[in-house]
């Protein structure tokens, strides 16, 4: 298993970076990563993790061909309000999948749904290019250390740390470009 954990990092890290560029091509990797992700989660029973990286797949299939419509992408912002009305429904969510799933042998039920469901809302966020999927993706990063350290795999907690600091440099990158685009 640790093999395909390396590979799954590796063509995370692909991803991250690739994506921070708004290059089209880092779906690509998303998507191999999550489905390798798929398998690694069902057996180390974090079930929601397996969802979520199965959501991954579909969602990253999804962006390939969304940001294939255009040659550039056109980066936009959501008010605090617009956040709040997703992100109300989103914790509710996470609040019964920790509680069904708790009733399993899922590990960490709440902090996986949590997780879980605000991982998805933030990859519908950067399919539709809006600037503040990179602060949900730190926040979501550093739980996610958490998440996988508790399960032995350090190779991964090592993925969510690069990816801290990615989400922070492509926050930094984009709300440059959309202050750029913004002034046109």
């Amino acid at each position: 298993m640790n093999n395909l954990e390396i590979i799954a990092v590796v063509l995370g890290l692909f991803y991250l970076l690739l994506i921070s560029f708004s290059q089209r091509i880092a779906w690509i990797f998303g998507i191999i990563s999550s489905a390798i992700y798929v398998y690694l989660s069902f057996v180390g029973a974090l079930y929601l993790q397996a969802g979520l990286q199965f959501a991954y797949v579909v969602l990253g299939v999804f962006g390939y061909v969304n940001w294939g419509k255009t040659a550039e992408t056109k980066l936009k912002t959501w008010s605090l309000r617009k956040h709040l009305l997703v992100g109300i429904p989103t914790l509710i969510l996470a609040l019964t999948l920790g509680f069904v799933f708790s009733k399993t042998n899922q590990k960490l039920p709440y902090l996986d749904a949590f997780i879980t469901a605000f991982a998805i809302l933030a990859t519908y966020l950067t399919t539709q290019s809006i600037l503040e999927n990179w602060l949900y993706w730190i926040v979501l990063n550093l739980l996610s250390m958490y998440l996988w350290a508790e399960q032995g795999m350090n190779f991964t907690v090592g993925l969510f740390f690069i990816n801290t600091l990615m989400a922070i440099f492509g926050f930094v990158l984009w709300r440059k470009k959309w202050k750029h685009e913004k002034a046109d």
